[in-house]
C-alpha cells in the first residue's frame, strides 16, 4: 500500500494509494467535551489517516445489532463490520483523484434517524466513483442522539456545520475547489442539511445540495420541539443516569449515559425526542417559516423519494411543493426524481436507503445478487449527481433530459432502471400511497 503525505492547515496527514485515487480515513476534524459546541483540533507529527474512523456512540457501541427486533439494516448494511467509538472526536474521510487539482468538492452526511450511523459504512464511506468522474470526495461524521442532542441544544448539526467549515478551509490541500462545495445526504441527513440551509451556518460555503430521502421544509411531525419543552424528557434522562445535575451528568459513564437516554426514548411516544430542536443558535424557527420569510440558502437542489420510502407520501408531497414554489418565486431550481427499483435479493422493493447503492455505485459491497440493469441505473444516477456537483445542473451529453419543477413541469425523473422517462403526481401518488397501506418496508 502506497502511501501518501499532505500539509493540511491542521497538520499533516497520511493517506494512502489505492489504483488512481488517495484515500484518507478519519480525519479529525473537530475535538471537544461533552455537551460543548465542536473545537476546531490541530495535531503535532503526522496524522495517520489509513487506520480507520471514529464513529459516536451508539446502539451498535453497546449491544448485538443481530439480535435486535428487525436487524434490517443491520443486515444490508453494516453487518461483520467493526467499529470504533468515542465521543470527543468528529471524522471524516477524504477520496481524490490522485492528480487533483481544484476539482468540485461532494461532501456527504449519512442518515441514521439522529440516533445511528456511520461515516464509513459500505454504501458511501470509501466512495470512489466520483473520484473517477473528476470530483474529491468527503464522507462526515457527526454526534448522535444523546451525546448530539442533550437538553435541546443540536450539537450534531454544529458538528456538520463544523465539517463544512473544515472542507472549506483544508479541502485546498487534497486537490478540492473550496469553493465549488455541494452538499449531500440522506434520511437523517438531508434533513440535517435542510435544517443548515435555514440557518445562517452555510452561506458563502455551500453552491448546491443533494437530499435523498428527506429533504425540504419537512413539517416537525409533533410540532416545534423547543428547549422548554424539551425539558421535562432531558431530566427524566439525567434522573435515569442517576445524576444530581448536568455537571455530574458530564462525567457518567458514555454507556450508562446512552443506556439512560435509550431507556427514556423508549418509552417516549413523541417524534420530538429524536429530531433536532428550536435551539435559538443553529435552528431559529421551524423551517416551514424561515422559508415563507424567504431567509433560506437559495441554491440549486436535488432531491429524491423512494417509492417505498419512510413516509413516502410526505416526503414525495413536500418534494413537489418545494419546487413548485421555489420556480414561482423565482429562486434557484429544484430537480426531483422518484426511485422505483425492486433491488434483487429479497421480498422488499424501493425500500428507505435503497439507492445508496446506486447513488454511489458501491454494489460489490452488497451482499444482494445485483444485475447488469442494476449497474447501468447507478451509473447513470451517479453521472447526474456528477454534472450537479460540477455545474449545478444535472444535464450533461449522453443523458437524457432532466427538467426542474415548475409550475408547466410537475413531473419527476424516474429511475426504474427500465426506463428513461418521467413520472408524474398521479402515478408518484398512486405508488407510495400503495406502499403506506399495502406495500410494508423494513422501517
Amino acid at each position: 500500500m502506497k502511501e501518501h503525505i499532505i500539509q493540511t492547515n491542521c497538520g499533516k496527514v497520511k493517506g494512502y494509494e489505492e489504483g488512481n485515487v488517495h484515500i484518507y480515513r478519519g480525519i479529525p476534524y473537530a475535538k471537544t467535551e461533552r455537551f460543548t459546541p465542536p473545537k476546531p483540533w490541530r495535531w503535532e507529527g503526522i496524522f495517520d489517516a489509513a487506520k480507520g474512523e471514529t464513529d459516536c456512540y451508539q446502539y451498535s457501541s453497546f449491544f448485538d445489532e443481530s439480535k435486535r427486533e428487525d436487524p434490517f439494516y443491520y443486515e444490508e448494511f453494516r453487518k461483520d463490520m467493526e467499529f470504533s467509538y468515542d465521543e470527543n472526536f468528529m471524522t471524516l474521510n477524504v477520496v481524490a483523484p490522485t492528480d487533483a487539482k481544484a476539482l468540485p468538492v461532494l461532501l456527504f452526511i449519512h442518515g441514521g434517524g439522529f440516533e445511528t450511523g456511520t461515516v464509513g459504512e459500505p454504501p458511501y464511506g470509501l466512495c470512489t466513483e466520483y473520484a473517477k468522474r473528476g470530483i474529491v470526495y468527503v464522507s462526515v461524521g457527526y454526534r448522535l442522539n444523546v451525546f448530539a442532542m442533550y437538553g435541546g441544544e443540536n450539537f450534531g448539526l454544529q458538528d456538520q456545520a463544523a465539517a463544512v467549515r473544515w472542507v472549506y478551509e483544508n479541502i485546498a490541500a487534497f486537490g478540492g475547489d473550496p469553493n465549488r462545495i455541494t452538499l449531500m445526504g440522506q434520511s437523517a441527513g438531508a434533513m440535517s442539511v435542510t435544517d443548515l440551509m435555514y440557518s445562517e451556518l452555510l452561506k458563502g460555503l455551500v453552491q448546491g445540495v443533494i437530499l435523498m430521502s428527506g429533504g425540504g421544509p419537512i413539517p416537525k411531525i409533533a410540532g416545534p420541539w423547543t428547549k422548554e419543552q424539551a425539558k421535562p424528557f432531558w431530566d427524566q434522562v439525567r434522573a435515569q443516569a442517576g445524576a444530581a445535575d448536568e455537571e455530574e451528568l458530564k462525567t457518567v459513564d458514555p454507556e450508562r449515559l446512552w443506556k439512560a437516554w435509550y431507556e427514556v426514548r423508549s418509552k417516549c411516544t413523541s417524534f420530538q425526542a429524536a429530531q433536532p430542536a428550536i435551539d435559538g443558535t443553529v435552528i431559529t424557527d421551524v423551517p416551514q417559516n424561515v422559508f415563507k420569510r424567504r431567509k433560506e440558502l437559495d441554491v440549486p437542489v436535488m432531491v429524491g423519494v423512494t417509492s417505498q420510502d419512510f413516509l413516502p407520501v410526505i416526503l414525495y408531497e413536500v418534494a413537489l411543493r418545494w419546487g413548485l414554489d421555489n420556480a414561482k418565486k423565482n429562486k434557484q431550481p429544484v430537480y426531483a426524481y422518484f426511485f422505483d427499483r425492486t433491488l434483487p435479493g429479497n421480498r422488499f422493493k424501493a425500500f428507505h436507503a435503497c439507492d445508496l447503492w446506486y447513488m454511489f455505485g458501491s454494489m460489490e459491497k452488497s451482499w444482494r445478487p445485483f444485475e447488469e440493469l442494476d449497474r447501468r441505473l447507478a451509473a447513470e444516477m451517479m453521472d447526474y449527481a456528477a454534472n450537479f456537483v460540477k455545474h449545478q445542473n444535472p444535464n450533461g451529453p449522453g443523458l437524457t433530459e432532466w427538467k426542474p419543477l415548475s409550475k408547466k413541469q410537475r413531473k419527476f425523473r424516474l429511475f426504474d432502471g427500465k426506463t428513461k422517462e418521467y413520472i408524474g403526481p398521479a402515478g408518484c401518488r398512486s405508488k407510495v400511497w400503495k406502499t403506506m397501506l399495502r406495500d410494508k418496508g423494513p422501517m
